[in-house]
């Protein structure tokens, strides 16, 4: 059983992932878009139904769980992955952790065995009735913002605890400092922008 946060507070991720192409998941072989896809993953044996988007009949497929299975991969940290959605081979995957050192160790994990992991949401959630309080979107990022913020956060860089440093990840992404400083500052001031520009309390 997943453990709650001390404080109540859990982090809600949505990511976007593409399976490599050798990988061998009855989620995406079955249908490129669905609207909807159940997962039950026990043992070594996986078993989905999955609601394509073109509105015919469900459809039931089975698997087996490999080491580099989505499901496995999520389990591994105590969390239960969600796909909600699925458009061209793309999955919309939603999982709640306990912390951020989770969001970066699943990221960091599920990178090793995808060809593309995109962190698109954070949001905090609290109380017994799992009510979101603030909101990160993402998606309103540039391309460059938004990989230069993904891997800050999935190296660590915003951690007080942590030694990264800006011009190892400059030189990670092949590009100066200043270049990366100014991508991290343009995107934190969209993403506190876009948290407090509502109507919300």
């Amino acid at each position: 059983m997943a453990r709650v946060a001390r404080d109540g507070r859990r982090l809600r991720v949505d990511l976007e992932v593409d399976p490599s192409d050798d990988w061998d998941c009855p989620i995406v072989s079955e249908t490129p878009d669905a609207t909807d896809v159940a997962v039950n993953a026990v043992g070594h044996d996986c078993t989905v139904d999955v609601q394509p988007a073109d509105g015919e009949g469900l459809v039931r497929a089975r698997g087996e769980v490999s080491e580099d299975c989505l499901c496995r991969i999520f389990q591994g940290f105590g969390c239960v992955p969600h796909v909600r959605r699925v458009e061209d081979g793309t999955m919309l995957v939603t999982a709640y952790v306990d912390d951020r050192d989770t969001v970066r160790d699943v990221v960091g994990a599920l990178r090793e065995t995808l060809d593309r992991v995109r962190l698109v949401r954070l949001a905090v959630v609290e109380g017994p009735e799992a009510t979101e309080r603030v909101t990160f979107d993402l998606s309103a990022l540039t391309p460059k913002q938004r990989e230069g913020l993904e891997l800050a956060v999935v190296r660590g860089y915003f951690d007080g605890d942590r030694d990264v440093r800006l011009g190892e990840l400059a030189a990670d992404l092949d590009i100066s400092k200043s270049a990366l400083s100014q991508r991290l500052r343009a995107a934190q001031a969209k993403i506190v922008t876009d948290a407090f520009d509502g109507d919300g309390e």
